[in-house]
């Protein structure tokens, strides 16, 4: 691939030319950029222009990334061609500007370039700071900047900037919802840090539930709550996080709904973070629920498994920048990825105690050291049954221990019995013969035309069939799980 690279990225691998007209390319993109914005209310081209950035030259395209789908989407949708345009009138060579999602940008870019909203530098950094020292300065802090955006969170990202930028929106309670540990918190945080960098003179207050309840707790035995109110109602945007913690707790319940009212009804916002849906809280209070339940309300779901890798290598760089020769392989994201089915936060413990394992910089990190950090957080990995698999993929495409024993050409019965024979022989160290008993087939060229079958489409790139077989073999894992 033929790249170039703009000014400030990582030094380019053999092959690849860093030349004056790339830095040109660069100044180039951020004047189209500012001929876009003057044409274009601050409102509408603020909140999505400005989270773009500019990557490398890829084939005689210039590559700008967005952080998340959302914002791709709203791009390419409302200022894709009039942002060619203004490029064109200024690009002699008239090459054209491809938008892309970070995530979906290849790995040998992004590892060369570096995270381009990692590696910025803050607005109110010390000029004299060089990269290194900027990039430590935002260290492993809560901000947008450190997090990692993709399907599974975009719209609950995308509500967040606009409330740290101060957008209208029309509800006063905000619910963010989602299993632990898929980054509800983060969310909060870097509204908080967001809206206090802006300074734009509005107040606000983070707490989290079990704060609440603590001090709420405290301060009544002792007579006086007043502080408590004073903090959390005289605010233009409130955040509460885990509100679970207060469920059953019928005085604090009430002294969070007085809160919560007392700033939507001065047209303040609350953002919460719950574990549950709005309709599946329990414990709180009818007056409470129906509120929540009024609220607009966003779900974080888990990430996939491009989006667990992007955090992996985030963390990686986060890391990097503290410890010394801490670096990963693309075989050891992998590893991670595939071994430690949670989300972001089990993932950055395998980070952190790998960290841990290398000395702090002392030494490299190495696979060896990687398989002892996994087998202590993950446990000792297990391999499926044949059985296992095969009752995984009846299950996800919906179908009877017959059908996929049968013979039949059909292919919603034929398709799901190639993957599960696949699946058979790489996740297993059974020959094609004991796979073929396990299949009732005679003899084993029947699994031996369905794993080369399988194979070919994936060596040939079929992204879909690479995505397909990634997700029966999370199923695999996830039925693993749950044995266990």
């Amino acid at each position: 691939m033929g790249l170039t690279y703009g000014v400030g990225e990582q030094k380019p691998a053999t092959g690849v030319n860093v030349g004056d007209d790339q830095m040109g390319a660069k100044a180039l993109w951020s004047k189209s950029l500012e001929a876009m914005q003057a044409k274009t209310t601050p409102d509408n081209s603020q909140q999505w222009l400005t989270d773009l950035r500019f990557v490398a030259e890829v084939n005689n395209a210039i590559v700008v990334a967005a952080p998340d789908q959302l914002t791709l989407d709203r791009v390419i949708t409302s200022f894709e061609r009039p942002l060619q345009q203004a490029w064109h009138k200024l690009d002699p060579k008239h090459r054209k500007l491809k938008f892309e999602l970070w995530s979906r940008i290849p790995g040998d870019v992004r590892d060369v370039v570096g995270d381009p909203w990692l590696n910025e530098r803050t607005p109110d950094a010390d000029p004299a700071l060089d990269d290194a020292d900027d990039t430590a300065a935002i260290g492993h802090a809560m901000t947008f900047s450190t997090l990692v955006t993709g399907p599974s969170n975009a719209r609950a990202v995308g509500l967040g900037k606009r409330l740290a930028k101060g957008a209208p929106i029309p509800a006063g309670v905000i619910v963010i919802y989602g299993e632990p540990g898929t980054g509800k918190t983060h969310i909060l945080k870097a509204v908080e840090a967001e809206t206090a960098r802006k300074d734009d003179g509005r107040r606000l207050a983070y707490i989290s539930a079990e704060e609440f309840m603590t001090r709420f707790v405290t301060d009544a035995r002792a007579g006086d709550t007043s502080a408590l109110q004073a903090y959390v109602k005289q605010n233009d945007l409130l955040m509460i996080d885990d509100l679970h913690w207060i469920a059953g707790k019928a005085k604090t319940d009430k002294a969070f709904f007085g809160a919560l009212r007392a700033v939507t009804s001065m047209g303040g916002h609350v953002i919460i973070t719950a574990d549950a849906a709005p309709g599946d809280m329990v414990g709180l209070s009818k007056e409470l629920a129906g509120e929540i339940k009024g609220a607009a309300s966003v779900e974080v779901a888990m990430p996939d498994d491009e989006m667990r890798k992007a955090i992996v290598r985030r963390h990686v760089q986060l890391i990097a920048k503290d410890t010394p020769n801490f670096a990963l392989t693309d075989a050891m994201v992998d590893r991670i990825v595939a071994t430690v089915r949670g989300a972001g936060r089990e993932l950055c413990g395998v980070l952190w105690s790998l960290q841990l394992e290398t000395g702090y910089g002392e030494l490299a990190p190495t696979p060896e050291m990687l398989e002892t950090v996994i087998r202590r957080i993950a446990g000792e990995p297990r391999t499926p049954t044949l059985d296992e698999i095969k009752r995984t993929c009846m299950d996800v495409y919906r179908i009877s221990k017959s059908d996929i024993e049968s013979s039949s050409k059909v292919r919603t019965i034929c398709h799901p019995r190639q993957v599960a024979m696949y699946l058979s022989r790489v996740m297993t160290d059974k020959s094609f013969p004991q796979i073929a008993t396990a299949y009732k087939k005679k003899d084993h060229t029947t699994v031996l035309h369905a794993y080369r079958k399988i194979k070919k489409a994936l060596d040939k790139g079929d992204r879909d069939m690479s995505d397909e077989i990634e997700r029966v073999k999370n199923a695999v894992f996830d039925r693993l799980a749950g044995h266990e």
